[in-house]
């Protein structure tokens, strides 16, 4: 009776020795900790369309009116064969573009015919393989997608603005949920005069094949209220895992698609040539073909060189005139000198344009005559 008394204590303490087994420890990755924490943030956007596409023919889906200007390879678009990877964006007239050259973004001019030496685009941040660059209409909103230390993984979109104050680009940001991912998310674009904005995805798709997403970009950030939607939704919407789930207005769904069978079916129109140079009030070269005189393609080259050195310059004496009202006296001194050079400089501009002008002017219209 004793040891069957006894036989509940005994298994107690064997039960009280027995350890219980810890959880297992979880380790979350960086890119999973930001995106927590953009989860929140995630726009609210219609997604009126998507296509799964061959990667090496995705730019092929952006079907941009002429006014929102072109995205192309950079290869076909210098005629050249050592940069397959990279993109160019050209503005609407043709005379200013964007692009990546090995890993890095720059700008160009064209004058003349001809494209200006590439001027890097500074200010934008630390960051690896830039690439896919588009500017807005206003010619100041520039995005492109880069790999960095702040990203999801693989490439994400970031997004920056030009600094008219200090002439260079603001420190890029990254535009966050849907559009990016922990795969390559790309070539955002957005055609301000049809209301239709594209991005490209490897999320979820087999090698060598993209998803090109066709969506309506809101005038101002939107973003999901937690007081109407549970985070589960927000984090389904984060990554787009069923498109027709933003479609909560059909009729403005339609419209977009309506827009965008219009841009698709409107034949491209030619574009206009951004030469006007008056010969007298009869005649206007539209061309540098149209010089009679050889020698005045180049002093028209020279021309719109120094027209351009020119605007630039007004622009850094407005600001060194504004800045020289605020500063005090003893920094006004100091600096008076230095405007003083800049002023007589920009002025011997204006006197070398009118020279050249009239000298053009003048040799046409004796080989006219």
């Amino acid at each position: 009776m004793v040891a069957i008394l006894a036989w509940p204590c005994v298994a107690q303490r064997q039960r009280a020795a027995v350890k219980k087994k810890a959880a297992p420890v979880v380790e979350v990755s960086e890119e999973e900790l930001r995106f927590q924490e953009m989860l929140e943030a995630t726009q609210k956007i219609m997604f009126i369309d998507s296509v799964v596409v061959d990667k090496q023919a995705f730019l092929q889906c952006y079907q941009l009116t002429a006014e929102a200007g072109t995205v192309s390879g950079y290869n076909q678009f210098f005629r050249t064969d050592d940069q397959p990877y990279s993109i160019v964006y050209a503005n609407q007239l043709g005379n200013k573009c964007w692009f990546a050259r090995d890993g890095k973004l720059y700008t160009s001019d064209k004058l003349e015919g001809r494209w200006s030496e590439p001027s890097p685009i500074e200010g934008l941040g630390r960051y690896q393989r830039a690439n896919y660059p588009f500017m807005l209409a206003d010619g100041l909103t520039l995005y492109f997608a880069a790999i960095s230390n702040d990203g999801l993984g693989g490439l994400d979109i970031y997004v920056s603005r030009y600094d008219n104050e200090s002439g260079t680009f603001l420190t890029a940001e990254n535009i966050g949920l849907p559009f990016n991912s922990d795969a390559n998310d790309y070539m955002y674009a957005i055609d301000d005069f049809n209301g239709v904005g594209y991005f490209a995805t490897d999320r979820r798709q087999p090698e060598g094949k993209v998803c090109i997403y066709t969506f309506i970009p809101n005038q101002t950030r939107v973003t999901y209220s937690t007081d109407e939607f549970d985070m589960e939704t927000i984090r389904s919407r984060a990554r787009i895992e069923r498109i027709a789930d933003t479609w909560t207005d059909e009729d403005l769904r339609n419209e977009a698609l309506g827009r965008l069978r219009d841009v698709q079916t409107t034949p491209v129109k030619k574009k206009e040539t951004t030469m006007a140079f008056a010969i007298d009030d009869n005649t206007v070269y539209t061309s540098p073909d149209d010089f009679r005189v050889a020698e005045n393609k180049e002093r028209y080259k020279r021309l719109c060189d120094l027209q351009k050195r020119y605007r630039e310059q007004g622009v850094e004496l407005d600001k060194m005139r504004a800045y020289y009202h605020k500063a005090g006296d003893a920094e006004k001194t100091t600096l008076r000198g230095d405007l003083q050079t800049y002023e007589q400089q920009y002025y011997q501009l204006e006197t070398e344009i009118h020279r050249l002008e009239k000298m053009i002017r003048n040799t046409e219209i004796s080989n006219l005559k």
